[in-house]
């Protein structure tokens, strides 16, 4: 490590949220729809729903999938 870097941890840079609340009961997606359904992976975009509740607003964020550690920056 550089000598002018400095040590953080991973925490207290970014702020962890669950996403439980933000995922959508539907899978039955469709391009009219207004709201993107995003994923860490390299589809990124799932399709769209129509759906109103648990969309999350507070932008940019970063998506991160733990199992296969893929990341997007939205």
């Amino acid at each position: 490590m550089r000598e002018d870097w400095v040590k953080c941890r991973f925490e207290d840079l970014l702020n962890y949220e669950q996403p439980t609340n933000y995922i959508v009961n539907s899978t039955e997606y469709d391009d009219s729809y207004e709201t993107p359904v995003l994923t860490a992976g390299k589809s990124f975009i799932k399709g769209y729903t129509n759906e109103k509740d648990g969309v999350f607003n507070n932008l940019p964020t970063i998506i991160f999938d733990d199992f296969t550690t893929a990341s997007q920056f939205v």
